[in-house]
């Protein structure tokens, strides 16, 4: 993994979107960057980081990230894939947890997806499996992006982590999540124009994490910090603040 750091506190770890990298979050580090320290890294298979030969998991190569950076406990906030390895962290080493947001976050034991999002993994899938990385690419940001003018850095971190993935035999080994067993202070934001499914599960976040806040970004899509970063901040900010003091 790499990463990103300041010295500033408090410590706050941001997690990429499953097939995107640390790149998305660059808009909102940009608004928090000088009053918290940032650590920004690329999950296994993701930008800048190749996929290992044996399995992994991704809250246990964050642990050890925090150790390498002698980081007791940090605010870790996710995107979408990246807010699943959150809830994973907290549930493998609460001790190392002070806060937790999802920006928005996944419920990957969720069994009922909507019709679109289904359509979307077996066309990436059957593209991958033909070896159309192109058409993979297009496929992702049409399905992800919202404003056109951040069309460009998502299919070059797509095509990245496509490349990385690709025929690769690395396993991630699957990691349980407690969400009423959650005791650091949780934030749920869901997009307006974002698939039905992230809400519904920011909902269930905000139903199981005892004392869980829910927020939400009515003009924003799933890509919450790149493409609505100023009002990502507005919500974080504060909220920062207050699970920091």
């Amino acid at each position: 993994m790499r990463w990103r750091r300041s010295r500033k506190v408090p410590h706050v770890v941001l997690i990429h979107a499953g097939g995107l990298d640390g790149r998305m979050w660059r808009p909102l580090a940009e608004r928090l960057d000088d009053r918290f320290r940032l650590d920004i890294p690329d999950l296994r298979g993701h930008g800048s980081t190749p996929l290992p030969p044996e399995p992994y998991t991704h809250a246990e190569d964050l642990v050890r990230m925090l150790d390498q950076l002698r980081v007791e406990r940090a605010v870790v906030i996710g995107c979408s894939f990246g807010g699943w390895v959150a809830l994973q962290l907290a549930t493998l080493a609460p001790e190392r947890v002070r806060a937790v947001a999802l920006m928005p976050g996944t419920l990957s034991d969720t069994e009922d997806w909507s019709p679109e999002i289904e359509a979307f993994w077996a066309q990436e899938d059957a593209l991958v499996e033909a070896g159309d990385i192109d058409g993979a690419v297009a496929l992702n940001v049409r399905t992800w992006v919202r404003e056109p003018q951040v069309a460009d850095v998502v299919a070059e971190m797509a095509r990245a982590a496509l490349e990385h993935q690709a025929g690769a035999q690395a396993q991630e080994r699957e990691l349980p999540v407690d969400l009423p067993a959650i005791a650091v202070p949780t934030l749920a934001v869901s997009g307006g124009r974002d698939f039905p499914d992230f809400a519904r599960m920011a909902d269930r976040v905000a139903a199981e994490v005892p004392g869980a806040e829910r927020a939400e970004v009515p003009d924003a899509g799933h890509l919450i910090a790149l493409e609505r970063p100023d009002a990502a901040a507005e919500i974080l900010e504060p909220w920062l603040e207050r699970v920091s003091a």
